[in-house]
């Protein structure tokens, strides 16, 4: 942690006199990927002023939701207004908002229960994000009826990386790539297919008639674990879109960090969130679908042949595409016993 610099601090103190606090003491935390978080001492104790570089009106979006599950009982920090009852600050090209500081157990990914735990919130979460409305300023940002383009979209941009790692023959990522490319592209066309189905149009209808949204990435460093429970110190970011992009986010994600599909571990954690919020048949047949389209195999490319990472060496990408084949590969036997996992599912969670 550093202390701020004489200009960064009074523009913080612009910013922090528009709210009703006195504030002592102002401490940089971290700054990375376009938002920067100060530790704020005040006379009603820590609070965190996080600074993103985003346009206001969706940060707007993103505060009114989290006071939205503030006020229909979501354990979340707090999120204080300001003094003309705002729920963020803009300045330019930033956004900030002030929250209250909460500190308990560190939540890991190496962690059966706290996953079950984390799992469980998320049912809670979506549950409370129902009968969200934005103030009419909100910039909203949504994914609902946009599926079959994104799709679409991931699927051509798959054919033209295979083009040109076709045209580097002695290039080992490349090489890797091709090997595994076709397999993936085939996965993609058939979970194209799947979203077909007249049930995924009638469940886009209801979530969009339930004005309800996702956090979008159940990152784990915004959680902490107070008094056995899960709590979250800090709403990101939030989309309007299916459940189970959340679902399968965070289950690439966890299995990723561990190269391998751990079925009896996606069983315990499916489990975890259907006891909270139950999903029918039809609806874990769409998670099915996303978990099958070859989102993480996308993204490596796309990374790759970008050249997004330009901190990353070779051997680092090399390394991230040897997992993701690796964890695609293990994840086969899952996606093909959606019957008897989907039961199995529901006599964990009771059957709801």
């Amino acid at each position: 942690m550093e202390e701020t610099t004489g200009l960064e601090s009074e523009h913080l103190k612009k910013v922090l006199s528009f709210y009703p606090f006195e504030v002592s003491n102002i401490i940089l935390q971290s700054s990375r990927s376009g938002r920067t978080i100060w530790e704020v001492e005040t006379e009603e104790g820590l609070k965190i002023l996080k600074q993103a570089h985003m346009h206001p009106k969706r940060m707007l979006f993103i505060a009114g939701a989290h006071l939205h599950l503030l006020q229909n009982g979501l354990p979340i920090t707090k999120i204080h207004n300001t003094k003309r009852g705002g729920f963020c600050i803009g300045s330019g090209e930033y956004a900030y908002v002030l929250y209250d500081k909460h500190q308990g157990k560190e939540v890991i990914y190496y962690n059966k229960e706290q996953l079950e735990k984390v799992l469980i919130y998320a049912g809670k979460f979506h549950q409370a994000s129902e009968g969200y409305i934005p103030i009419q300023e909100s910039k909203i940002r949504g994914r609902l009826g946009k599926w079959h383009k994104l799709y679409r979209w991931k699927l051509q941009e798959l054919e033209g990386n295979k083009r040109i790692a076709l045209s580097f023959p002695d290039d080992v990522f490349s090489t890797m790539f091709l090997e595994y490319v076709d397999k993936m592209l085939a996965r993609g066309q058939r979970a194209l297919q799947e979203i077909n189905d007249p049930y995924f149009d009638q469940w886009t209808k209801e979530v969009i008639a339930s004005n309800s949204f996702c956090q979008q990435d159940f990152t784990l460093a915004r959680f902490a674990e107070i008094d056995d429970a899960m709590f979250m110190k800090e709403l990101h970011s939030i989309t309007s879109d299916l459940p189970v992009r959340d679902l399968r986010i965070f289950l690439n994600k966890v299995m990723k960090k561990m190269s391998v599909w751990d079925t009896n571990l996606a069983i315990h954690m499916l489990s975890a969130y259907d006891s909270e919020n139950s999903l029918s048949e039809k609806q874990f047949r769409v998670l099915w679908t996303d978990l099958s389209f070859p989102h993480l195999f996308c993204a490596i490319a796309h990374k790759y042949y970008l050249g997004q990472k330009r901190s990353w060496s070779d051997e680092k990408y090399i390394w991230a595409l040897q997992n993701i084949i690796a964890l695609e590969d293990s994840k086969e036997e899952f996606l093909q016993n959606f019957s008897d996992i989907y039961h199995e599912i529901k006599s964990n969670s009771g059957g709801k």
